[in-house]
């Protein structure tokens, strides 16, 4: 004895038959009955992921000058002392006295 197919079974093997293609044309011609703009998404996202790449490069170079001036007061307090790490006080160093 067969078995019936309910409705919702052959409306999901019906779209999972048809070509990426067709699929992408459906959905974009539903987006446009919706009013969504797909090259305006497609700048948005670009927009975004552009910025997230500025910030990225923003932060590190912040932290790559704080680093770099770190190390310089590591060198010249390492240049004042007479024997290395014998009288070297970073707080004397860093804020004077």
């Amino acid at each position: 004895m067969a078995t019936r197919r309910s409705t919702s079974d052959v409306q999901a093997v019906s779209l999972a038959n048809i070509s990426r293609t067709r699929r992408a044309q459906l959905v974009a011609e539903f987006e446009g009955e919706l009013g969504i703009d797909h090259k305006e998404r497609a700048r948005r996202a670009y927009e975004e992921k552009r910025w997230r790449i500025i910030k990225t490069i923003i932060v590190w170079t912040i932290a790559l000058m704080f680093f770099a001036i770190a190390c310089n007061k590591l060198w010249i307090m390492g240049q004042d002392v007479d024997k290395p790490f014998s009288d070297l006080n970073p707080a004397k160093s860093l804020f004077g006295e």
